[in-house]
């Protein structure tokens, strides 16, 4: 079951916050550039309770389902879904080898309770503080084709290449904050966000956070 508050409305909240520059902004904020950065910055904490929120319910669902006499339809390929947008690769790689359909119920359920104990969750902040060849080929790839789907290789080209300046950075907050917008909100008249956040669609919500926060560290 979503939960419609708590960590989850705290994350929607931020990240709502981050691709505003309205007059109500602009009474307390001068530098959009540093302005978006803060923001999207500050969805550290709320994005790693939510995650260990939608981990948490994952868990329980599994349990659950691994307890049952008879496993639902389909129910492990769901399980695997879920999992794999909130796993790193080795623990996941470790979970779905006790997730075989032809295992013992048992052993299976024994094993995988000892696998989820074990889980460290980590946020994209987390692999983003690594040194680039630590953070694994798997995640920056999907930072990549994030950067590409929002349209970020032309901004990072002109922040690599150009001198820094107010008017400059201003102008590219505002591409940056448009198509963060497109991809993170759904326009409901005064443009209210997503009412449910999955596992899939937090994982790429992560990736679009760092693609974001990736061409900061050129201009600061």
């Amino acid at each position: 079951m979503i939960n419609y508050g708590g960590p989850r409305l705290a994350l929607l909240a931020r990240l709502w916050e981050s691709v505003q520059w309205d007059g109500g902004v602009r009474k307390t904020e001068t530098d959009p550039w540093d302005y978006l950065r803060r923001k999207l910055e500050s969805t550290a904490d709320p994005l790693r309770a939510f995650k260990r929120e939608l981990f948490d319910g994952a868990c329980r669902a599994l349990i659950d389902d691994l307890t049952k006499p008879m496993l639902p339809p389909g129910s492990l390929e769901r399980h695997r879904e879920a999992f794999d947008a909130l796993l790193t690769l080795s623990d996941y790689a470790d979970l779905s080898f006790y997730l075989d359909p032809g295992s013992d119920p048992a052993t299976r359920l024994s094993q995988v309770r000892s696998v989820l104990r074990n889980v460290r969750l980590v946020t994209l902040f987390d692999l983003e503080s690594l040194p680039a060849e630590r953070r694994g080929p798997a995640w920056n790839k999907r930072v990549d084709e994030m950067s590409r789907r929002l349209g970020l290789e032309p901004l990072e080209r002109i922040i690599r290449t150009r001198t820094a300046s107010d008017f400059r950075r201003t102008l590219i907050a505002r591409r940056m904050r448009v198509r963060l917008k497109e991809y993170i909100t759904v326009a409901h008249g005064a443009g209210h966000l997503r009412d449910e956040i999955t596992p899939f669609m937090l994982s790429r919500i992560e990736a679009a956070i760092a693609a974001s926060l990736r061409l900061f560290i050129f201009w600061r």
